[in-house]
């Protein structure tokens, strides 16, 4: 069912007034086209009288023309905006200078083959300024470039923009993957910058840029002050950032740094690859976080320390481990066995088997390899006369990519996502091993009832619960000396992860070690928890912090919070219960002590008045007499 998405009314644009900078009211540098669009008609672009285009609306401007798209439909997990018309306009651009305007169009845009440019060209929809072009036209500096053509937009995901944080400069916002971030290609109001312009109202420019295929934290700025401020830091390298993304295989344990310059070999397609020769500097370090034995992909933490192109996608490919759903650098068609490890294969051919992807050929990935994406469809347009394109599938709207947080050097500002779900729903199966050796624990009145599990390449080395052995012990420490005893060894394995339902506590009233300390010697480097500790369980717990600041992992798994509280505190109720009890004996006490005071209050009072009664009653007699 089709449900059209809430529409408040579009912040009207305000044009400023012509001067060099270009800037809009809240300080934006505007291009000058953009400025353009407001004013010129698609009628004037395009020759006016000499206009063979019978469908242009010779009063309205082009960009009312193309607002027209901006009405959006939400259709399941899809995103879509109706078909509308749009002009292309632009400056000549650098490297287009003294190039035939055919072989700009070939060679810098792959949504439509020579074939379909050429009958554009010959129809009259292209125009160098305001006068029809034809294939054989040379670009020269300064010209204006003008496109007329009937839109389909790609539909996007329609999973939720979520809002991390506002203040009056900036919006920190949670990214769906499938979605672009600004009007790019083949997209314009399926972005987030229009999303956020037409349906809350809000106009925004991006700070910094995620691919159409990344998810997590970006921010837009809602003024120039607050853009080009955040803007800097970035430029500056004073900007902490880590990533988290899902791999093929088992990632090799501990932290490994890639230092393998890059360069774009196919800008059209965004194709990226390592090139010691002539390519840029790129450093990356990553980190694992968990391996699954069961889809043979790890969990990994990954920290560019430069900003190339598709750096850690490319970065990780080189290892041998892409990203297990990337429709590019994972994908067998386009690379063959190897997937591109150690930047094996050939440039023009992985060219030319990429630019059928999305054609001819659906995308594919290591994890999913079966084609049922977008490709060009046998339906064809009443408008434009060209093929549509089928919707878009997983391997065109999800990539295990996300950016998790952003931090500034002096730890001035932080801010960071959830973990996604395909970086959780691996580890789920051992949280729930762990919830279900919670439930073992016997009841009491005043202790805890915690599970815990140790795991190690994807299998079980050890589990425990509270009070599992002698003594007043916790779940982790258990599991652990448990462990220590089968294996005669006295730490865990490299790489060994540990799931707890409740808080690793950091201080034990008993004296004993804390379980915080018992992982910190350890060669733990994850720990994953059900529910983080209330202060019902151990006031200022700082388990957290201690952690982090050793540089072990530490990860919330929700959805587990009120079994695990539920389990925890199993037997508790019969305490308060005690309590509620005494307290009723108490009150019930106090009650009996009250009424016996007024009854000896009443006796005195009634005791005292007798006496005054007698002593008035013979004065008034000696008084007769």
């Amino acid at each position: 069912m089709e449900v059209p998405a809430k529409r408040p009314v579009s912040p009207s644009l305000e044009i400023p007034p012509p001067d060099k900078k270009l800037r809009d009211s809240k300080g934006f540098r505007m291009k000058r086209q953009y400025i353009d669009k407001q004013t010129l008609t698609a009628y004037e672009q395009l020759g006016g009288e000499t206009s063979s285009d019978a469908s242009i609306n010779k009063e309205k401007t082009i960009h009312e023309e193309e607002a027209e798209g901006a009405k959006y439909i939400i259709d399941g997990r899809l995103r879509r905006v109706n078909p509308y018309y749009f002009t292309y306009l632009t400056y000549c651009k650098m490297r287009w200078r003294d190039r035939n305007l055919l072989d700009i169009f070939v060679n810098e845009f792959r949504d439509r083959d020579a074939e379909f440019y050429k009958k554009t060209i010959a129809a009259g929809q292209v125009t160098i300024n305001k006068k029809p072009a034809d294939i054989n036209t040379i670009v020269r500096n300064g010209d204006l470039i003008s496109h007329r053509c009937f839109r389909r937009e790609p539909p996007v995901t329609s999973r939720e923009i979520k809002i991390v944080h506002e203040d009056e400069n900036i919006i920190a916002i949670d990214k769906p993957s499938g979605i672009p971030v600004h009007p790019t290609g083949r997209y314009r109001y399926n972005t987030v910058t229009k999303v956020f312009q037409h349906e809350l109202g809000k106009t925004v420019h991006p700070c910094n840029r995620l691919d159409r295929l990344t998810s997590g934290l970006m921010f837009l700025g809602k003024n120039a002050k607050g853009a080009d401020g955040f803007v800097q830091q970035i430029r500056d390298r004073t900007v902490k950032k880590e990533y988290i993304a899902r791999v093929k295989g088992e990632f090799p344990d501990g932290t490994t740094e890639v230092d393998q310059p890059l360069s774009t070999v196919a800008p059209k397609l965004g194709l990226n690859r390592v090139d010691v020769a002539n390519g840029k500097e790129a450093k990356t370090v990553y980190k694992k976080i968990s391996y699954d034995k069961e889809s043979d992909t790890s969990i990994v933490k990954c920290h560019p320390l430069t900003g190339r192109s598709h750096q850690i996608r490319v970065h990780l490919q080189y290892l041998g481990h892409p990203i297990a759903n990337d429709p590019i650098y994972s994908n067998e068609f386009v690379w063959g066995k190897s997937l591109g490890k150690n930047n094996e294969g050939n440039d023009e051919e992985i060219i030319q088997r990429l630019d059928k992807i999305g054609k001819d050929v659906a995308a594919s990935s290591w994890i999913h390899p079966e084609g049922d994406g977008e490709t060009l469809s046998d339906e064809i347009c009443e408008v434009s006369g060209m093929p549509i394109y089928s919707d878009p599938g997983p391997n065109d709207l999800d990539l295990w990519l996300h950016a998790y947080k952003y931090e500034a050097e002096d730890k001035s500002w932080s801010y960071k996502t959830e973990y996604p779900e395909w970086a959780i729903n691996p580890q789920r199966k051992f949280m729930e091993l762990a919830i279900e050796e919670a439930k073992k624990c016997g009841e009491t009145q005043t202790q805890f009832n915690v599970g815990a599990v140790l795991v190690h390449r994807g299998e079980v080395l050890a589990t425990g619960h509270s009070r599992e052995l002698p003594g007043n012990t916790h779940a982790e420490q258990c599991a652990l000396e448990k462990y220590f005893e089968a294996t005669g060894t006295k730490d865990v394995p490299v790489g060994t992860e540990i799931y707890t339902t409740m808080e690793p506590c950091s201080l034990r009233l008993s004296g004993n070690l804390p379980c915080v300390d018992r992982i910190l010697n350890s060669n733990i480097k994850t720990c994953f928890v059900g529910v983080v500790e209330p202060e019902i369980f151990v006031k200022n717990n700082s388990s957290l912090s201690k952690l982090s600041a050793k540089g072990v992992e530490y990860i919330h798994i929700p959805g587990y919070e009120e079994i695990c509280l539920e389990i925890a505190k199993k037997g508790h109720e019969k305490m308060e219960h005690k309590i509620e009890a005494k307290e009723d004996t108490t009150e019930k006490d106090q009650e009996k002590i009250e009424a016996k005071e007024e009854t000896n209050e009443n006796q005195e009072h009634k005791k005292h008045k007798d006496t005054s009664e007698d002593q008035e009653h013979r004065i008034d007699s000696k008084e007769s007499k």
